[in-house]
């Protein structure tokens, strides 16, 4: 009999409802490749089936689950696993373009998967849709927009690459076993004309690094989001080492940044930005206050 594993942060959603609504939120036909990762006993994989798509690929870390994915296999000629760590497998040899992302995502490598995807490459990536369930707050914090007190490192990152889509939350009731939080659905859709490559990223991850843990040291003048200004992957280094950035969900024109002098002091220490300082955008998009 199967048993599970707490520290694989298994819980299968047992909502037979719930699980149709998620295999019904992508548009699913013959020319179709999915891959799900975290399939667990398939009962999101066999709804998905039954829509007929070319191909789904499961990819499952525990191989005490194999007994139910074979039956799986040996049912549906459109369908075959490996037993595997999602973090090390390259999607790219099992489909290269087109794929379609399913997964409830064991909470402690949710966001590592996320932003392995966020750093495909070559873009446009080798899937074109992502359908996964995040825990509530995760949800949260990858959604948020600059006036949220969530708004954050993943919400810029994200933001650079996907266009993202909530879509509802699921109760903890719903799984078994049954977790201690809610989750909550979110489709990602890849920004086909994204300039960011993956120098691009590692900068703009350093940056919000060191932005969000020194946020005290921020002050802002005449703007209502307050830190959360820096947004939507929209930032730059500026002459004087000043934080350049500007949010297009909320842009004003006549809000600006100062920068403490002890913030200063950190940019300065940052090589990578001052070299970086005219990489990632031209003047005319962004707003620049140097103290």
């Amino acid at each position: 009999m199967f048993k599970h594993k707490k520290s694989l942060g298994q819980n299968f959603l047992i909502n037979k409802e719930l699980i149709k609504k998620i295999a019904d939120i992508a548009t699913i036909t013959n020319e179709t490749q999915i891959i799900e990762i975290g399939p667990g006993k398939g009962s999101l994989t066999k709804e998905l089936l039954k829509k007929n798509p070319k191909k789904v690929h499961a990819i499952e870390f525990d191989k005490d689950l194999i007994n139910s994915l074979e039956i799986l296999r040996k049912d549906y000629n459109n369908f075959s696993y490996e037993i595997n760590d999602a973090l090390n497998v390259n999607e790219k040899k099992i489909f290269n373009k087109n794929a379609i992302i399913y997964g409830n995502l064991p909470y402690n490598i949710s966001l590592k998967l996320l932003i392995k995807w966020i750093y495909s490459d070559p873009w446009p990536p080798f899937y074109n849709q992502m359908i996964i369930m995040f825990q509530k707050e995760v949800a949260h914090r990858i959604i948020a927009n600059c006036n949220d007190k969530k708004y954050g490192r993943i919400s810029i990152l994200t933001n650079s690459r996907l266009d993202v889509k909530f879509h509802f939350n699921v109760s903890k009731n719903d799984f078994d076993p049954r977790p201690k939080v809610d989750s909550s659905v979110l489709s990602f859709y890849p920004k086909q004309k994204s300039k960011f490559t993956l120098t691009d990223l590692n900068i703009l991850s350093e940056l919000t690094k060191t932005i969000f843990n020194n946020k005290k040291l921020i002050v802002m003048e005449d703007c209502m989001c307050g830190t959360e200004i820096i947004g939507d992957g929209y930032i730059k280094i500026a002459s004087g080492f000043a934080v350049v950035a500007y949010c297009a969900q909320t842009v004003n024109l006549e809000r600006n940044i100062l920068i403490e002098p002890e913030f200063v002091k950190i940019l300065k220490k940052n090589k990578l930005w001052a070299e970086n300082m005219e990489k990632l955008f031209s003047p005319e998009q962004y707003i620049i206050d140097v103290p």
